[in-house]
């Protein structure tokens, strides 16, 4: 009677664990199933969008170093300096106060000669940072901008800022990467820059460029001139590199079937795997210059989609 006892207790754990089993296969044939039918529901209801006009214009960075003309404003005797309307840089017009020299004996007035841009600044380029120094060889990182203290003792004949006349055409000899539009835009005078993405695109005129490997150099007019140019002679502007026209679908639109790239386009109530051509624009759409045309429909998610019927409604 008593060996029963273990033999019981064995077949209960051994009942409870092909019960537990039992309820974990049943739970997992449920969710299968369920998963499945959504799986199914998905396929043959998927989302849609439809292939929309765009036009990528893609830019490159192009460093340089900015040129303009420029004259020194020195002081007209010893004493103190003040700038009545700050340290600039500052538009004045000719005739206009840009700085006072006062010592024991009174105060002087120092004025501009001409319209333009007033900076009480220095970099020590002055009269240096021309166009023939700068072109046969890489232009040196230029110094940074030095700026003179509003009360500062002065000197007679030493400098107390500069003037930049206005209005005069801001130019860079700067860098740029080849390609074979940026080529063809050298070329024909076409090259087109702007700021900062934010800003449109301007015509920039080129006075001379050289191609050195796969670099262009190029000196041309800079299409706008902001007083903060002035504060450093070094600068960076983007240039359109080229341009390419196409539609534009969902980067998740776009998948492999058979090692060939493609999107599920429909054809009347069928997804048919199309092969495209293009390129990832921004890291969530696709450019496709072949293989969709404007107002195609296409499957949103291509890795969750099959070719065969669908339901749109």
């Amino acid at each position: 009677m008593q060996s029963r006892a273990p033999e019981r207790r064995t077949k209960s754990i051994a009942q409870r664990v092909f019960y537990g089993l039992g309820v974990a296969l049943m739970a997992s044939v449920w969710i299968y199933a369920f998963k499945s039918y959504f799986d199914h529901y998905d396929s043959i209801h998927p989302e849609i969008t439809w292939a929309a006009p765009w036009v990528q214009v893609d830019v490159a960075q192009a460093d340089g170093v900015l040129l303009w003309n420029e004259e020194v404003i020195a002081a007209p005797r010893d004493g103190i300096v003040k700038y009545p309307s700050g340290r600039g840089p500052i538009r004045v017009y000719k005739g206009a106060i840009v700085a006072k020299v006062a010592s024991g004996s009174g105060e002087l007035s120092v004025k501009a000669k001409e319209d333009g841009y007033f900076i009480a600044g220095l970099d020590g380029y002055e009269g240096q940072w021309k166009y023939s120094a700068l072109w046969l060889e890489d232009p040196p990182d230029p110094s940074p901008l030095k700026m003179m203290e509003d009360g500062a003792k002065v000197s007679k004949g030493t400098p107390v800022g500069k003037l930049i006349p206005q209005p005069q055409a801001l130019r860079l000899i700067g860098y740029v990467n080849l390609s074979e539009d940026m080529t063809d835009r050298l070329e024909s005078n076409r090259l087109m820059i702007k700021m900062d993405e934010l800003d449109t695109s301007s015509r920039a005129y080129i006075r001379v460029y050289e191609i050195i490997g796969h670099r262009a150099k190029i000196y041309i007019d800079i299409p706008w001139f902001p007083p903060s140019a002035l504060m450093s002679r070094k600068y960076r502007l983007l240039a359109e590199t080229g341009e390419t026209t196409g539609v534009a679908i969902p980067e998740s639109a776009v998948g492999l079937r058979g090692g060939k790239q493609g999107a599920f386009v429909l054809k009347g109530s069928n997804a048919v795997f199309t092969e495209i051509k293009g390129r990832v624009i921004d890291g969530s759409r696709f450019l496709t210059t072949e293989g969709l045309k404007l107002g195609d429909a296409v499957i949103v998610d291509a890795d969750g989609a099959r070719e065969g019927r669908v339901r749109l409604w």
